[in-house]
């Protein structure tokens, strides 16, 4: 579908034969086909959370797994997070669509919303802004949250980030196809966007009721059940 709408630009621009984006074929898969099953276990995610507090506590890499494990916001809100959109004394985030200044939420408007966070988490976030955050301002005048040392933390580096969290030898597992010394990703490794199904089927499984998940982390009850909840049959029979 991608390569058609880019022919059907290019066809725009007299660059190939106005037609040609109607030979290309979509081809039609099944639902389980469609639907994507990477992602991490919260017992996983808890054993990164702790040897990120124990070693590397308030670090970037800390404030960015914990983030959006615990929030299950999508890479672009995290990335668009200013300073502003921070309310430690009442634990809430705001996220907030500024496509002007350079940062966007997948759904506009509808997508702005508050999302509230644990003590922890709000405690967390307390230590990275006094201590290790860097006092920058990105191109469009704004104090992000996540900074890099010059301007707003990318998100290309977000993603690197959670590479090499999720990666097995992180946590010093086996980890046979990665080598540590080449900046690819593992292939054990999971993306931030498997941290946000993750992050929603762990909602899921603590008896979070859908709706509810559905407005924290802005997302349908259809698409949670077709691309979201990865639990198990045995798990949602016996929490019916």
């Amino acid at each position: 579908s991608t390569i058609r709408v880019f022919i059907r630009w290019c066809a725009t621009i007299e660059a190939v034969p106005e037609n040609l984006a109607s030979k290309v074929v979509v081809p039609t898969v099944s639902a389980e086909e469609e639907q994507r099953e990477t992602m991490i276990e919260s017992d996983h995610a808890n054993e990164i959370l702790a040897r990120l507090t124990k070693f590397d506590y308030a670090s970037r890499e800390h404030v960015v797994f914990a983030l959006l494990w615990e929030t299950g916001m999508r890479m672009g809100a995290a990335h668009g997070l200013d300073l502003k959109d921070v309310d430690l004394e009442n634990g809430r985030l705001s996220l907030v669509h500024r496509p002007d200044t350079g940062t966007t939420l997948k759904n506009g408007k509808t997508g702005e919303r508050l999302v509230a966070i644990s003590a922890e988490l709000q405690e967390l976030l307390k230590d990275y802004i006094d201590v290790i955050r860097n006092e920058v301002i990105d191109s469009h005048g704004r104090k992000p949250l996540l900074t890099g040392k010059k301007t707003r933390l990318s998100r290309t580096s977000i993603r690197r980030c959670i590479y090499e969290l999720t990666a097995p030898c992180f946590l010093d597992n086996e980890c046979p196809d990665c080598n540590k010394n080449v900046p690819d990703k593992c292939p054990e490794a999971v993306s931030p966007h498997d941290i946000r199904r993750s992050a929603i089927t762990h909602y899921l499984t603590s008896d979070v009721p859908i709706d509810i998940v559905g407005e924290r982390m802005d997302v349908s009850r259809d698409i949670v059940d077709k691309h979201y909840d990865e639990r198990s049959q045995e798990v949602k029979v016996e929490q019916r």
